[in-house]
């Protein structure tokens, strides 16, 4: 793995942990922390064995949202430079949203305006109890434009609405409710519910589970629709016919489970 300044990165059997690492300001995002994260989900998108992304920040918060020093030198610097640095984490949070593996975001204490969008960017989302989350950029005169579009593909704007408008803090209960976080963890047992969420994943097949997240994918921004029969009978087709789905319908047939990593490993 490289050596990076603001992130870490480790890789466990069929899993990646990509860790914030800028604890002494809480996870705060800035431009290097930003480039290393496109770097390090390259890195992960290239190893065939690895099928789970965890997202998850040191020390004691998840991420404080953008550094307060990144937009504060914002006022010195011209339109177009600023606009490229917001495009980078706006990619960022696409490049997330869209990776091939299944990802996994694991908050804890604070998770304040653009985490709030890598959290919403993965395909679940985990959270301790005990963590607190904000839309606080329009008491600083801005708005949390990079991150709206992913925010409103799991919460409802007329909920956006509330707490975008306001800033104001709300509990780990109420996420939940509204959808911006799918599991909640009691203190210190992050870990147990991640590992369970993998532990259920993996009893299906890797091929049919990137596949499935491609077509939600493709559906959510609207490029599937019902008047695209032949694509998804394509789809289908070249699943039942592949190694993994005819493994999955003998096993079915001889009442066993499948062995996904059986086949894996004669592939590699």
């Amino acid at each position: 793995m490289k050596n990076w300044k603001n992130i870490q990165l480790t890789i466990s059997g069929r899993r990646a942990n990509l860790v914030l690492s800028r604890p002494e300001v809480h996870n705060a995002l800035n431009p290097e922390m930003i480039e290393e994260m496109h770097e390090a989900l390259a890195d992960v998108a290239a190893m065939e064995q690895v099928q789970f992304l965890v997202l998850s920040g040191e020390g004691k918060s998840f991420c404080a949202g953008a550094d307060i020093n990144w937009f504060a030198e914002a006022v010195n610097k011209a339109k177009s430079d600023n606009w490229q640095e917001y495009l980078r984490m706006a990619e960022l949070l696409k490049e997330i949203h869209q990776f091939s593996k299944i990802t996994i975001a694991a908050v804890h204490r604070n998770v304040l305006g653009g985490a709030n969008g890598l959290m919403a960017a993965c395909d679940f989302a985990v959270s301790e109890r005990s963590t607190t989350f904000a839309f606080g950029e329009i008491k600083l005169g801005i708005v949390p434009a990079t991150i709206t579009p992913f925010l409103t593909k799991r919460v409802s704007v007329q909920n956006l609405k509330k707490l975008m408008f306001s800033g104001d803090q709300f509990g780990a209960s109420q996420a939940h409710l509204i959808g911006l976080i799918d599991f909640l963890a009691d203190e210190g047992k992050m870990e147990k519910v991640i590992g369970e969420i993998i532990k259920g994943l993996e009893t299906s097949s890797p091929k049919a589970l990137r596949a499935c997240k491609q077509l939600l994918l493709k559906s959510q921004a609207g490029e599937l629709t019902t008047e695209n029969s032949e694509y998804t009978a394509a789809v289908l087709a070249d699943l039942v016919h592949s190694d993994e789905g005819q493994e999955g319908l003998r096993a079915f047939l001889e009442k066993r489970k499948p062995d996904w990593q059986k086949l894996n490993v004669v592939e590699n």
